[in-house]
């Protein structure tokens, strides 16, 4: 496959780190114009090189206008283009109609990055949903996953491993339920989250969640209510309507007291999908209709 990568980095190039640690398993073609050249040079070569690339990656952290330009080609040529930016504040407000997938400049955000397009470049259908011009969808159409690591493999894991395993099957899962845009490892001013979701559903039960939502994925045999008292504190200092927390505890009693009591007194929704509703999630449908039924037993009587 024939990657054309549209950056304006000239040394350290974190995409680019991101594309060459998965260009060996998904044999990968790297490509790019080279600015370097005079200006009447350019723009044929953009040209020329976009044409001949199965999928456009372009980075606009710094709206460059080059990227820009790069990026309308590649759309004139019904090319599939990813968008990755380390920033969401854009200035371009015509961006904001577009998937993008933030990344950190650090090795995590790299690794996260690398894993995210590794899933989008081994998929023919969400490639070809990154082509310009796409039908809307009105109907949930949800990704049967199909992971090589699964709940019960994971289970068997220890330490560090365990955790790790559990949050990538989380985030498959959520990747592929329609019209949820999921930034994974997101670092806010007070704290860090495993995952951030950004929800266009009409559904009106989330909807009532707000936007954008958290999400942690906790590999444990059991949850404390002192973390989810620092939880629901986190998100309510940070404006959140609500909170997920996704793990692999049994849910106690004296938990589910507490989840009611911090709704009326933090006014935040803390919706929690422990093992005994795990063990029947095996797709992002069913996970999906999870988090519905959370919600309804918790908050709605």
């Amino acid at each position: 496959m024939k990657i054309y990568l549209a950056t304006n980095y000239k040394t350290v190039n974190p995409v680019r780190e991101a594309i060459e640690s998965i260009s060996g398993r998904l044999n990968l073609q790297l490509y790019r114009a080279d600015y370097l050249n005079i200006e009447e040079q350019i723009v044929p070569q953009i040209i020329e090189t976009i044409k001949k690339s199965d999928i456009v990656i372009a980075d606009i952290s710094n709206e460059n206008p080059n990227i820009y330009y790069e990026v309308g080609i590649a759309h004139s040529l019904d090319k599939p283009v990813i968008l990755v930016s380390q920033t969401d504040n854009f200035n371009r407000f015509s961006l904001l109609s577009y998937r993008f997938y933030k990344y950190d400049i650090n090795p995590t955000g790299i690794r996260n990055l690398a894993f995210r397009l590794e899933q989008i470049l081994s998929s023919p259908n969400e490639i070809e949903e990154l082509k310009p011009i796409q039908p809307t969808r009105q109907v949930l159409t949800f990704k049967e996953f199909s992971g090589n690591i699964q709940l019960q493999n994971i289970l068997q894991l220890n330490g560090a491993r365990r955790g790790y395993e559990f949050e990538q099957w989380v985030f498959e899962l959520l990747r592929d339920i329609p019209n949820l845009e999921v930034e994974h490892g997101v670092k806010r001013k007070d704290g860090e989250y495993d995952f951030i979701v950004w929800n266009s559903n009409s559904d009106k039960e989330l909807e009532s969640l707000g936007n954008p939502i958290p999400i942690e994925a906790k590999a444990t045999i059991k949850i404390g209510n002192d973390l989810l008292y620092s939880l629901a504190s986190k998100a309510s200092l940070q404006g959140f309507k609500s909170f997920v927390l996704i793990t692999t505890a049994e849910i106690s009693y004296s938990n589910e007291r507490l989840i009611q009591s911090l709704k009326t007194n933090t006014g935040v929704s803390i919706l929690v999908i422990g093992f005994n509703e795990l063990q029947n999630i095996n797709t992002s449908k069913d996970l999906y209709w999870a988090i519905k039924k959370s919600f309804r037993e918790y908050f709605i009587s």
